[in-house]
């Protein structure tokens, strides 16, 4: 009985280690052969995911986060405020996740944060559109690499990485990607433009002009010439929120970028282009054609009043969208009879160049390395690529707008100003795609919001018809470099307001001879063999 019993026992323990073995060969053929379109996950990242849930140190974590947002006056106060608003509470809503909002101001947005990151009060994400501060971020250790939270939590962002490949490069810093970014629609690429009073130019039997030289001289007649026709000598020729950058755009060189001629890598504002840029600047201002206080308005707040008030003629600022889209509504309010049109850039002696676009990487989202619960973040940057985005584009169909073969037509303007145009840059991350045809169809159907959808369509055709020089895709993370630019920053536009507030004492050479001696002083010599030394290894980067 004892010997028959041993046997039924030993017969049993056969069958169970084989329905054992057997399981585990169905686990590991399922675990080699993923079904169509799933993401495969490879070692620390696949054992990692299937741990079980209260292995995870972060599961058991409130579902919160916190992220940065650039403040730029355009909530209004029946809105709300930009922590707490009608968008907010639908982000809450529809996401799952607690988000907090952190505003920064737009103009001083880098210094803010940096401030907050210092006093340990920084949010949970902090972005920009800034690659090299990013950069300066990393080698500061304020932020965190995200290759294994994209791997271990994400679906929808790491779907929409191996889709845009491309895009990797910007994000990486020392091998690790630090950021997580979306690529940009054209209306985005394009970003500068000049715009100018058709009217003017009519009322004056002037052409618009071709040449830095014929804007000097179309500028003094809308200064001399009265072509608002209030017999007051009060206007304003020229305004601009990106003045610097389109004037030096104008010279080939841009004032915070490297550029490479003959070989060598240079520092935009240590080279002749930006001499003379800045002298054609400072020419300008001597002859009076920028209004007195320019330099110091630092909100813009005067120039824009005298652009939407009829008091400039010629403005230098963005192709479209956003801001620049209600300043044109608003000056055709006040004066129903201006004929705002773009303007190409004019040629200087260097050729003709196009004004300042953006590079095809958007906004970049970082963790910060306080951050409590990086698991929170992913999914909610999952759920903003996903579809998050599109609603805090475009607002709520059949409130803010309704599709015509497939493209978001906004029902009233006035509305979609107030309620929805603060809202877009929550979406910090977008699978946008626009043409510019689509501008005709999404404007609002009212006179005045087609009208100037016509010219913005010719605007973006004009803003991408004239490239851009950027002769790098982005510049070198190089502790060195990052050091002294941010040094430098500050003396150099020291040395601006000088130079063009200065007069005839002060010139253009005697400033960037100051500017040259500046870098040096600060870290320069160190810095540039450095950035010659990237270029050499780095040539199929560099466009010529």
């Amino acid at each position: 009985m004892g010997a028959k019993k041993s046997y039924v026992w030993k017969r049993q323990g056969y069958l169970v280690l084989s329905i054992i073995l057997a399981a585990i060969v169905i686990l590991s053929g399922c675990s080699d052969k993923p079904t169509d379109g799933a993401v495969t996950t490879s070692g620390t990242a696949a054992a990692d995911s299937a741990k079980p849930a209260e292995d995870d140190p972060y599961a058991k974590l409130p579902n919160a986060v916190s992220i940065s947002m650039f403040d730029r006056g355009l909530v209004s106060s029946d809105e709300g405020t930009y922590e707490q608003n009608r968008w907010t509470k639908w982000i809450q809503e529809q996401s799952g996740i607690d988000v907090t909002i952190v505003p920064v101001p737009r103009g001083t947005a880098q210094d803010k944060l940096n401030v907050l990151l210092a006093s340990g009060q920084a949010p949970d994400m902090i972005w920009e559109f800034d690659r090299n501060y990013i950069g300066k971020l990393v080698t500061q250790g304020s932020i965190q690499p995200l290759d294994e939270y994209i791997e271990k939590y994400s679906t929808s962002y790491k779907k929409y990485l191996a889709e845009n490949p491309e895009l990797k490069p910007y994000v990486t810093f020392d091998g690790k990607m630090y950021a997580f970014t979306s690529k940009r629609p054209i209306t985005t690429v394009a970003n500068h433009g000049i715009w100018i009073r058709q009217d003017w130019l009519d009322k004056l039997n002037l052409k618009a002009p071709t040449t830095t030289d014929e804007l000097i001289a179309v500028a003094q007649a809308f200064k001399t010439m009265d072509p608002d026709g209030n017999k007051k000598d009060d206007t304003v020729p020229l305004m601009g929120t990106t003045t610097t950058d389109e004037i030096s755009a104008m010279f080939g060189v841009h004032p915070s970028e490297f550029i490479q001629e003959d070989g060598k890598i240079q520092f935009g504002p240590l080279t002749d282009r930006y001499r003379d840029a800045l002298g054609y600047e400072k020419k300008l201002y001597d002859l009076g054609l920028f209004d007195k206080e320019y330099l110091t308005d630092k909100n813009n707040q005067r120039a824009i009043q005298n652009w939407t008030t009829g008091k400039s003629g010629i403005c230098f600022c963005n192709w479209g969208g956003g801001n620049i889209d209600n300043w044109m509504a608003d000056l055709k309010k006040n004066i129903p009879t201006a004929m705002p049109v773009p303007m190409e850039p004019v040629a200087s002696k260097y050729g003709k160049y196009g004004l300042y676009q953006e590079t095809e990487a958007s906004i970049y989202v970082t963790f910060n390395k306080e951050m409590k619960n990086p698991k929170a973040a992913v999914e909610y940057l999952d759920w903003i690529i996903d579809k998050g985005w599109y609603t805090l584009v475009n607002g709520i169909e059949g409130t803010h707008y309704k599709l015509v073969n497939g493209v978001e037509q906004i029902t009233n303007q006035e509305i979609y100003k107030k309620e929805v145009a603060y809202a877009a840059e929550y979406g910090v991350l977008r699978q946008q795609v626009v043409k510019p045809e689509d501008l005709l169809v999404s404007a609002a159907l009212d006179p005045v919001s087609q009208e100037l959808a016509k010219q913005k369509v010719k605007s973006l055709e004009l803003a991408m018809k004239n490239k851009y020089r950027r002769d790098f895709p982005f510049q070198p993370n190089i502790t060195e470099i990052n050091e002294v630019k941010a040094s430098f920053q500050t003396v150099q536009l020291e040395i601006k307001a000088q130079a063009i507030l200065g007069g005839a004492a002060y010139t253009e050479q005697k400033a960037i001879d100051e500017l040259r001696k500046e870098w040096d002083r600060l870290g320069g010599k160190k810095a540039d063999p450095l950035i010659q030394e990237w270029y050499a290894a780095n040539k199929g980067l560099v466009k010529h």
